[in-house]
Parts: structure tokens; sequence; C-alpha cells
């Protein structure tokens, strides 16, 4: 008899099984029947904005480089040469605004005895803000990395020009000898997407 009552309840418990599965799997089904078909946005592009930055020397033509200045005539201890400085302009014709920055990226040829961190270079933006003086050496280093902060202008905005001016001076000391001379210097200005 036993055998029989344990036969009886195995049916009904299996009977409650399948309508509580038949019972979810009917949910589902009006779940599926209410959701919406599926919309889409097709074929999109993500692209970057451009940093593009380019220079003149007299205002009117921009390219990726131009011949630069000749420095002459520097006194070690005297006043920045040339007086006015030498005029360049750097303008923005990418996408995005830009952080600039300057660098030396060659090694100078040198003639005589010159300590390269004597010998500064002095970047005045012309439209307002203060001049910024580095040392040839420090921009140096920095050409073999990121390039050194221009503070100003901030920033340079999208299809906007900035002019500064570039001098050169030496310290008292930077020059042992009648004389020296540098060459091969490159300076390069970039500028970093904001």
């Amino acid at each position: 008899m036993y055998k029989c009552k344990s036969s009886r309840r195995q049916p009904g418990w299996q009977l409650a099984l399948a309508t509580l599965l038949t019972i979810s799997l009917m949910g589902s089904a009006a779940f599926a029947i209410l959701q919406s078909q599926q919309d889409k946005l097709t074929g999109n592009t993500i692209e970057t904005a451009t940093a593009n930055l380019q220079i003149s020397t007299d205002g009117t033509t921009y390219q990726t480089a131009q011949t630069g200045f000749n420095f002459s005539n520097v006194v070690p201890g005297g006043a920045a040469v040339p007086q006015s400085g030498y005029s360049f302009w750097l303008k923005n014709i990418g996408g995005t605004p830009l952080a600039l920055k300057i660098a030396v990226t060659t090694t100078p040829t040198i003639t005589g005895n010159i300590d390269l961190s004597k010998v500064s270079v002095i970047l005045t933006p012309v439209s307002g803000g203060v001049a910024q003086t580095f040392s040839l050496d420090a921009l140096m280093t920095a050409g073999a990395g990121a390039g050194t902060a221009i503070t100003a202008p901030a920033q340079l905005f999208v299809g906007n020009t900035s002019q500064f001016t570039l001098k050169v001076s030496m310290a008292a000391d930077a020059v042992s000898g009648t004389g020296a001379t540098l060459g091969n210097i490159d300076f390069a200005f970039s500028g970093i997407a904001q």
C-alpha cells in the first residue's frame, strides 16, 4: 500500500509543476508580444577633431614650416636682439581650440664655447600677455617631449591667429673666448587639443 500512496502523490506533484511552468511561459509570451520592435541609428561614424597649426613670418602665407631668423650681434649680458623682435604668426586651421607649446627639436651646431642654459629665447604675444623667457637648453630638453607651454594666449581658437615676437639674449658669462655661433636651431610650435 505504501507504494500506491506514493504513486498517487507523484502525478499531483507533476501536475502542479506543469501548471506553474505553463503559467510562467504564458507570462513570458505575453510580455514578448507587448515589446516593440528595435529602432536603429545605422551607419554611425565616430571621428576625432583635427589639431592643425600653421606658422607665418609675414601674416599672410601660412605653412607647416617657414625659414627662421638670424639673431646676429648678440652681446652677452646686453639687450635682447633684435630690439623689437622678429614677428611671426600662428594660425589654428584645425577643428578644436589648441593650447600652444614651444620646443627646440634639433641639436644646434656650435662654434666656440657657449653654455646653452645661459642663452635665452624671449617669446612675446603681441596681442597682450606677459613675455616668456626660456633657456635654449630647456627648450631642447622640451623638444624630446611634448614641449613647454606658451601661456598667452591660453588657447588659440579655431580659425584664429596669434602674433608673437621672438628675441634672443645671453647672460654675461654665457660665452668664453672671442665669440660663438649657434646654428641649425629649429623652434617648433605645436598645439594640444583642448
